[in-house]
């Protein structure tokens, strides 16, 4: 994962799975200055099971997507987190992971009268919690005769087109020359994944797509190490943390074992007692 700054404060920053200290104070992992920035402002961890966001600062101005936190969040790849006055975007490694070699348009699949498999779901915006299906190809722009129509005012009649065929999501530019951005990459077209961050201006959909493949947050070795893009001048490691299910099964096994001694522990005190009475009943007969 990377950590973007479009303010240009500070160089973009590779991060591999583990704790992620953002702060003014020296002693963070990502040291960031600027109004609003608490000493220990946050904490990113990311795992196998997504990216968590903790707030270390009950004080200090935390927003994702311009929405307030107080305490913890989940994010994904694209969400924008205000610290006070400066902003952070979670990006892919590199922008070349965001595919843009797209297939050419198809017919428009015949409508089947069952649900559709690919919704977006609005994440800020006049959109925020509305659900918009997409029923094969859905034309995004500013014009009632779009499908999806945004009052955004850097965007074309027909802007893009999001379209799924054969198995395949795609956002394809209908030449208006505009950007858009997956999770946080600005793009013209592009190949996506459920999960994907879709932004219009201030408009923000994420792309639910039920059995469909998810993009990994992070490859096999972390993508930090792997890294060859020569605009990335920082690359950090993060704090390691013990594996949960080693913890858990080692947790366990001490569990079995320790069931398994007081096991013993009974049998042998049974066997004890009825020796006791054994010599007793025999000492009075």
């Amino acid at each position: 994962m990377r950590i973007s700054f479009p303010g240009k404060e500070q160089d973009d920053t590779l991060v591999g799975p583990g704790e992620t200290r953002i702060g003014a104070a020296a002693d963070n992992n990502i040291v960031v200055g600027g109004s609003g920035v608490a000493p220990h402002h946050l904490r990113l961890r990311l795992g196998e099971r997504g990216i968590e966001l903790v707030v270390l600062d009950a004080q200090a101005r935390t927003h994702v997507n311009t929405r307030p936190v107080r305490e913890k969040a989940i994010l994904r790849l694209g969400d924008m987190i205000s610290l006070g006055s400066v902003a952070i975007v979670l990006k892919p490694d590199r922008d070349a992971d965001i595919r843009n070699e797209i297939p050419p348009p198809s017919a428009p699949a015949a409508a089947t009268g069952l649900p559709p498999r690919v919704l977006l779901r609005g994440l800020s915006g006049v959109r925020f919690g509305k659900i918009v299906p997409v029923r094969g190809r859905l034309v995004v722009g500013k014009d009632a005769q779009a499908d999806l129509d945004l009052d955004e005012s850097g965007l074309a009649a027909r802007h893009a087109a999001v379209e799924f065929a054969d198995e395949t999501i795609v956002l394809r530019d209908l030449g208006a020359g505009g950007t858009t951005y997956v999770n946080g990459v600005g793009v013209r077209d592009a190949i996506l994944c459920a999960g994907d961050q879709i932004c219009f201006g201030r408009d923000r959909f994420l792309v639910e797509a039920p059995g469909l493949p998810q993009r990994a947050v992070y490859g096999t070795p972390p993508a930090w190490v792997a890294s060859t893009d020569p605009t990335i001048t920082q690359t950090m490691r993060a704090i390691p943390l013990p594996d949960e299910a080693a913890v858990a099964n080692s947790a366990t096994a001490q569990d079995d074992n320790g069931g398994k001694n007081d096991i013993w522990w009974l049998i042998a005190a049974a066997a004890v007692i009825a020796a006791g009475l054994a010599l007793l009943f025999l000492g009075v007969i």
